[in-house]
């Protein structure tokens, strides 16, 4: 599930599926609205950092740049839908493992209501403000190619990494939730790496076993298929 160190893998097998539902340049376009709109409108990739990263991600999709350029117009306040705004949504599975649910709507009690019934409907449940998001942290993380130098390491750890792993031939650090960019940056710089995926995540404290994967597995991909839900974290 996304949010554990197996994220690029879970990252990539997400973003498949997504293109075949069809929905993801609904998604893509809502994240890059509310890039803008939390960015206080200003539409520079260059100056607004976190509409950069989810430009990156539209185009990775091939997006087309006319509906890139719609949707930061959205966000600019000039297109003709509702206004967006980020909804996070605590629920427990079946067998009480924790999900967090980060969704972008204009409308976040239908939201909130129809997360409620997939949830329910797969015996899971919501779950009040704090319960599930104290079982997490949450951390910028970079995806890179290449090595990294011990001194480049402690670098970085004065940036603000917290952890570095290796893992399935994929290279991620977890930093402080407000570093991503100034470490990216310092990645960008050094001759023999490359920054292939920069974003934060809700990083379980726990990762808990489960004899039910298969069918947790089935619920997130369920909310995943809701086209308001942008990511899903669980502690399996």
């Amino acid at each position: 599930m996304s949010g554990h160190s197996k994220w690029s893998t879970i990252k990539h097998k997400k973003a498949a599926r997504d293109h075949v539902r069809g929905n993801v340049f609904t998604k893509m376009a809502k994240a890059i609205s509310v890039a803008v709109k939390k960015g206080g409108g200003v539409g520079d990739p260059e100056i607004n950092f976190a509409l950069r990263l989810a430009i990156a991600k539209a185009r990775a999709v091939n997006m087309p740049m006319e509906n890139i350029k719609r949707a930061m117009e959205s966000g600019m306040g000039r297109g003709s839908g509702g206004e967006l705004n980020e909804v996070l949504v605590e629920g427990f599975a079946k067998g009480g493992e924790a999900l967090l649910i980060e969704a972008v709507t204009d409308n976040s009690n239908r939201t909130i209501n129809e997360l409620r019934v997939i949830l329910e409907k797969r015996e899971g449940r919501m779950g009040v403000s704090g319960s599930a998001a104290c079982l997490f942290d949450r951390v910028g993380v970079v995806e890179y190619r290449g090595l990294i130098s011990e001194n480049d390491q402690l670098a970085l750890i004065d940036l603000g990494a917290i952890e570095f792993v290796e893992q399935e031939g994929c290279n991620v650090i977890y930093t402080e939730s407000t570093k991503t960019k100034v470490i990216s940056d310092f990645l960008g710089k050094q001759a023999d790496v490359a920054v292939d995926e920069v974003g934060l995540i809700y990083k379980p404290k726990v990762i808990v076993s489960s004899q039910e994967l298969a069918n947790i597995q089935e619920l997130i991909e369920a909310l995943e298929d809701h086209d308001d839900v942008q990511e899903v974290f669980a502690n399996v």
